[in-house]
């Protein structure tokens, strides 16, 4: 988290406004020195961050489905292999693709073997996330079955974007030593910032706490509620 955050702010604002859709690759990077005790690369290093997809673990993306092979009296079922991923990756849990669905990226885990070309199934938890994942699956369903379907709904308003970016901003300026009226000018311009004993009582010092603590709460795992807003 060190080091300027507000050349990277851009880059985090396009990723939080704009849909990744990668182009297809299915990756197995394996490092140059694997021979010598080197290790397979998650993500292949020539990405640029802003452009890597990012492939989040199925129980925190309430937005990811979960396909299993189809249960013996289901053999009727479709295959989910008729819609080709723009990302795939094997790991330990399963295989793990991104698709295009026209308007943004949709998450599937292939779990218990799913082969692509067999008939699949969708598992969906009984946890607090249950309508959302059903809400992913009915879209991954409706594009198997080539029904219409509607872009997702924005689940960040412009202003939370906004909130985030500031959050991001505050985190970064503490977290190099910066003090709170440092902070202020640099997020609301000094012409705002009172000289003198005023700063300690103005609303802006106030705010500007309260943006530093929010950036701190997700750095500390927050971020992880951006999923299920």
């Amino acid at each position: 988290m060190r080091g300027s955050s507000c050349g990277a702010i851009p880059s985090i604002s396009a990723i939080i406004e704009r849909p990744l859709i990668p182009p297809p690759i299915r990756l197995s990077c394996r490092s140059h020195s694997s021979r010598d005790g080197g290790y397979d690369f998650a993500i292949h290093p020539d990405l640029r961050a802003d452009g890597a997809p990012v492939i989040w673990l199925a129980h925190l993306n309430p937005g990811a489905v979960l396909v299993a092979p189809a249960p013996e009296p289901f053999r009727s079922a479709g295959p989910v292999g008729v819609l080709p991923p723009t990302f795939a990756r094997r790991a330990a849990d399963g295989e793990h693709w991104i698709i295009n669905d026209g308007y943004g990226r949709l998450p599937a885990l292939l779990i218990g073997g799913t082969s692509p070309d067999l008939p699949a199934a969708v598992v969906i938890p009984f946890d607090t996330d249950f309508a959302t994942r059903t809400d992913a699956a009915l879209r991954l369903w409706r594009l198997l079955a080539g029904r219409r379907h509607r872009r997702p709904p924005d689940r960040l308003t412009p202003q939370r974007r906004h909130r985030l970016g500031l959050s991001l901003r505050a985190l970064d300026a503490r977290l190099a030593g910066e003090p709170y009226r440092v902070i202020a000018a640099g997020l609301f311009s000094d012409a705002h910032i009172p000289a003198g004993r005023g700063w300690k009582t103005h609303d802006l010092r106030d705010r500007t706490i309260r943006v530093v603590r929010a950036g701190m709460e997700l750095m500390q795992g927050g971020y992880l509620d951006l999923l299920r807003e």
